[in-house]
């Protein structure tokens, strides 16, 4: 394992030293790092960072972010929510059906089982007196994913995620493996390219297909000095020539914190795929970090024009239909005194139709007798530098009024959403408006 253990320490390293600035005490990051990789395995750890040679995806919401994020400790985002996965391992590691949660986290359900863990550990932290939540097994059995326990009585709590629209997500991560594919297929072509790529459809999984095609074609033209070139396929065309001053220029600027259009075309993302003279990025960070600065060389100028999605999802109908299956689905007997759901959702709850949202989870709920609360959450990041749950919560009257000690966990799970910091499980050093000045303070270069 030694390469792993260099890989880590380097990790660990570099994370450190942002500890200061990311309020984490001496040792955190190393106890942290420890914690996950006693709980996730060496071997997988290895097989995740070391053996697998596939590209890392930023966009897809889909794909294990972990890889991602352990191999890059120079994004505070990557580093912050590593040391929240090992926070909730933590919170659990007693747990007897932890294991089973990890396993699951291994198949391809990184985000199901990292919200499942999220939401236990802060109603865990919430508990008072004879409360408590344990982690439910991952067999047929089971009702719902953890359970809180008071006087004598169990609530089991079902997660589920809504999901990112295909509508939104699929482009987002269809034009990033786009980017990708192009960029591996142009390192050895010595003479600097524009691509510019242009559908009337939009970008799906057929127009990709269709796209990655062309593609071929152009490179192998460009390996072959035939250029310009243009290649097309219905109302789809990929184009390349050599990159000169002449060339069309990036139309995309930032104005007033926006990104503006500001030629006026009509391009989708415009972007520069830099190359540096290194041979892979271990190579980048340890140079980096011994002072030297690369000169980045544009190696390609990629343009993109896609069809506009169609018979986008409504959230507010894939919300009432998500509910109503889980509530369905999370069987519930004498011993219980109820049940909650907890569905994660892609949209910022605040800018969100209230009306038309009320009436989703009414319209699934209102059969449902049995149902104590549903819980709707959204991932943000915050000015604390760390990543919280902004919640909606929607709870049965008459159930609140048989146990109000369970109203009281909720609320305080609630509360602390905004005060306690995920990562440490104690209140944040400071407050909203302070954590914006720092955030602030740390963003601006620092003088040489």
């Amino acid at each position: 394992m030694g390469n792993l253990e260099n890989l880590l320490y380097k990790w660990i390293h570099r994370a450190n030293d942002r500890r200061d600035d990311l309020d984490l005490p001496i040792g955190f990051i190393e106890e942290s790092i420890a914690l996950l990789t006693r709980v996730l395995g060496p071997e997988y750890l290895e097989q995740l960072l070391i053996t697998d040679a596939a590209p890392v995806h930023f966009l897809d919401d889909e794909a294990n972010p972990l890889r991602k994020w352990l191999l890059s400790a120079m994004i505070d985002a990557h580093i912050i929510q590593v040391l929240e996965l090992a926070a909730y391992f933590k919170a659990f590691q007693e747990d007897a059906a932890l294991p089973d949660k990890v396993e699951k986290l291994k198949r391809d359900s990184f985000w199901p089982v990292l919200f499942e863990l999220a939401m236990a550990a802060r109603v865990k932290r919430a508990t008072r007196d004879s409360q408590q939540v344990r982690l439910n097994p991952e067999i047929s059995t089971s009702i719902g994913d953890f359970t809180i326990g008071t006087l004598g009585y169990e609530l089991p709590c079902e997660c589920s995620r809504l999901g990112h629209s295909p509508a939104i997500t699929a482009p987002a991560a269809l034009e990033e493996s786009l980017s990708n594919r192009i960029s591996d297929g142009t390192k050895h072509i010595e003479s600097p390219l524009c691509i510019k790529i242009r559908s009337k459809e939009p970008l799906t999984g057929a127009t990709y297909n269709t796209v990655l095609q062309l593609v071929r074609r152009g490179l192998a033209d460009a390996r072959a000095a035939r250029l310009p070139s243009e290649h097309g396929d219905g109302s789809t065309t990929v184009s390349f020539e050599q990159l000169t001053q002449t060339s069309e220029q990036i139309p995309f600027k930032m104005v007033d914190g926006r990104v503006v259009n500001v030629l006026g075309t009509d391009w989708n993302s415009a972007a520069r795929l830099c190359r540096v003279p290194a041979k892979h990025s271990d190579e980048i960070a340890d140079r980096f970090e011994k002072g030297e600065r690369f000169y980045e060389h544009e190696a390609v100028r990629l343009f993109t024009k896609f069809g506009s999605p169609t018979n986008q999802p409504d959230h507010y109908n894939r919300l009432t239909a998500k509910l109503k299956k889980k509530l369905k689905q999370t069987k519930v007997s004498t011993e219980h005194f109820g049940k909650v759901v907890l569905i994660e959702v892609p949209f910022d709850l605040r800018v969100v139709d209230a009306e038309k949202l009320q009436a989703a989870v009414h319209d699934a709920a209102v059969h449902s007798s049995r149902t104590f609360a549903v819980i709707l959450a959204n991932r943000e990041a915050n000015p604390h530098i760390r990543y919280h749950y902004s919640l909606s919560v929607t709870g049965n009257r008459t159930a609140a009024k048989l146990q109000p000690s369970l109203v009281g966990l909720l609320e305080r799970t609630a509360h602390a959403e905004i005060s306690s910091d995920p990562i440490l499980g104690s209140p944040y050093r400071r407050s909203w408006a302070e954590a914006q000045e720092h955030s602030r303070n740390i963003s601006k270069p620092k003088p040489d």
